[in-house]
């Protein structure tokens, strides 16, 4: 019976983790769509996670539908 448990908790934190991974790959992309052009003029060269920052250290600047986007962003874990 103890190997049935250990067998739901593993399929659990296995569908948790593939769900936030799903979240963030659609957050990404939403990100890509919206800040085309931003990202072009103002992050050129940068991609994943540098892209990210550029864009959320020029949030002032970027257009609605950008800025909406990244606002909707994970922040990343504090270390």
């Amino acid at each position: 019976m103890k190997l049935v448990h250990v067998v739901l908790i593993a399929v659990c934190v296995a569908s948790s983790y593939a769900y936030a991974q799903s979240e963030t790959g659609r957050e990404d992309r939403a990100v890509a769509r919206a800040c085309k052009a931003d990202a072009e003029h103002m992050c050129a060269g940068k991609t994943g996670q540098e892209m990210q920052q550029c864009l959320k250290s020029n949030q002032q600047k970027l257009s609605a539908n950008c800025k909406d986007a990244v606002s909707k962003l994970p922040q990343p874990p504090k270390s």
